[in-house]
């Protein structure tokens, strides 16, 4: 016999079984994703976390200059500034976090990024040592800040660009306007005064250049603090604080939103842009869904940049708190950053202007807007965030406005392009082989979830369905024996041939017996 504690606990289990499994695959992408979140995370010594201290992911940044090649007419109104694109000047960028600081007590993380940049010739059209002619950057800034000076103190501006140079342009390499920088004689004549006798002409750095002073520095990005979801995993890789405030630059009601760039909040939803925090234009930049497409044989969310992400803030309400003097400046399609460029009057768009309002493209000769190369699309993949592709494309333009003081003074207001950048990134080979097991581990965890019901199952049903057949097998064999002896006993007695001798054999036995009882009662 089998011992009832046996079947009971047997049963048990199977039915416990058979709950967990029916339990997982019930809630198995919940589980996956609440799996996934706490080993995301960001934490100290965790293989994730390394990899984010020292990203391994190829970035290429491909820069293109504008060399003015009509400037000798700038105060000519009725010319256009007639521009030519050179380049690219292509580089890769590796970052490096450094100083590191974990914060638990409010879930964040700050370090210092540092980004090296190196040319690669090979990859370029030009060659570092070309010369081009550039808007003067440093004149129009300082006559734009001037404009709240006072009165003696603008005079002494208009004396020192006077004496130390107030050209409406610049000659200088690609190197120089990259990251190498160069110097002015104005530039000498701020360092050598006391910053405390005229602030408003000190200048943060001894040397100007669009890229400078960004390579092997910490100067220009600065002290990044963000959150690693620990304890809200809707926050991992967003930022907190830069340059240890939690406002833009200049813009003190707008909190700092956005992701640093490599977490976004996931799973990614359809239809909802994504954001980054990007420290060369000091703000928050959004960008739309559009779609989704497979790469590697993988689904992926697909993001672009639409004429809404670079609308003024009447447009797109979104951009309101961005706006300086009223959201109708200027018209949609490129960002007010002067702030981020210490009060240079500089603003962000789509290279060439693309999908800005057409009036900045008829200003000016020799711009072209393409989709196919100033559109800016980033590939993500849905459940982890991950950044799979990107193609990040931006210009920086300067405003330059027609003032008695200034080089431009007969000029007409235009914006005129100065550079843009296309930065590329593409997921490195072992990630895309770690993205590539989350759909068959998924498949795998269905089989295990159902393995596991239909052995509970089988547990739970083991013993009783084994005694049911037992007692059917017994009750056959009880059958099966009272056939053969009514068999025996008709056979025993010639009288019973008579009764139902086509009948069965159980038919036979009841005739037999009531023949029986007949007889008795005749005697």
């Amino acid at each position: 016999m089998i011992g009832k504690s046996r079947i009971v606990m047997t049963s048990l289990l199977g039915a416990v079984l058979a709950t967990v499994g029916l339990v997982y695959l019930i809630n198995m992408e919940q589980l996956q994703r609440k799996t996934m979140e706490w080993l995301m995370v960001l934490k100290p010594n965790t293989m994730l976390t390394n990899l984010w201290q020292h990203p391994s992911l190829p970035m290429t940044a491909y820069v293109y200059i504008f060399n003015w090649t009509n400037s000798e007419e700038v105060n000519n109104p009725l010319v256009k500034p007639r521009f030519e694109e050179i380049g690219p000047y292509t580089f890769t960028e590796s970052i490096q976090k450094l100083n590191v600081t974990w914060n638990p007590e409010n879930s964040t993380v700050s370090y210092l990024r540092k980004s090296r940049f190196t040319f690669v010739p090979e990859l370029s059209k030009g060659n570092l040592s070309d010369v081009m002619v550039t808007p003067n950057t440093l004149t129009v800034g300082i006559t734009h800040k001037a404009q709240r000076w006072n009165p003696m103190l603008r005079s002494l501006m208009l004396i020192a660009l006077n004496m130390y140079g107030n050209d409406a342009t610049f000659e200088r390499t690609a190197a120089e306007w990259l990251f190498d920088g160069f110097d002015t004689p104005l530039i000498k004549m701020s360092s050598i005064l006391p910053s405390q006798l005229l602030p408003q002409m000190h200048f943060p750095y001894e040397r100007i250049g669009y890229g400078y002073p960004r390579n092997h520095s910490t100067e220009v990005y600065g002290h990044h603090n963000i959150y690693t979801g620990a304890d809200d995993f809707s926050k991992i890789g967003q930022i907190a604080r830069w340059r240890y405030d939690d406002v833009a630059a200049s813009f003190p009601h707008c909190k700092l939103k956005g992701s640093i760039g490599e977490f976004h909040r996931i799973p990614l939803r359809k239809g909802e842009p994504i954001s980054y925090f990007l420290p060369d234009i000091c703000r928050e930049l959004q960008v739309d869904y559009a779609g989704t497409t497979i790469f590697e044989g993988m689904e992926a969310y697909v993001y672009k940049g639409s004429r809404r992400n670079m609308a003024n803030g009447t447009e797109n309400p979104d951009n309101s708190c961005y706006c300086q003097d009223s959201c109708q400046e200027v018209p949609s399609g490129v960002l007010n950053v002067s702030s981020c460029w210490y009060d240079v009057p500089v603003f962000a768009s789509y290279p060439h202007f693309y999908n800005a309002d057409p009036s900045y493209v008829d200003a000016v000769d020799g711009l072209k807007p393409d989709r196919e190369r100033h559109e800016m699309v980033i590939i993500l993949e849905p459940r982890t965030g991950m950044l799979l592709d990107i193609k990040a494309t931006v210009m920086i333009s300067l405003l330059v406005e027609p003032r008695p003081e200034s080089a431009f003074r007969n000029a007409r207001r235009n914006f005129l392009p100065l550079v843009w950048a296309d930065y590329r990134v593409n997921i490195s080979s072992d990630l895309l082989f770690y993205l590539k097991l989350l759909p068959i581990s998924t498949i795998v965890g269905k089989i295990c979830g159902i393995l596991v019901v239909i052995l509970g199952l089988t547990l739970m049903f083991y013993y009783p369905r084994k005694i049911l057949m037992q007692r059917h097998f017994m009750r056959q064999i009880d059958i099966t024996s009272l056939e053969n002896r009514i068999q025996a006993t008709t056979a025993a007695s010639p009288e019973l041939k008579n009764y139902g001798a086509e009948g069965s054999p159980l038919l036979v036995g009841l005739q037999y017996v009531a023949a029986s009882v007949e007889a008795e009662c005749a005697s």
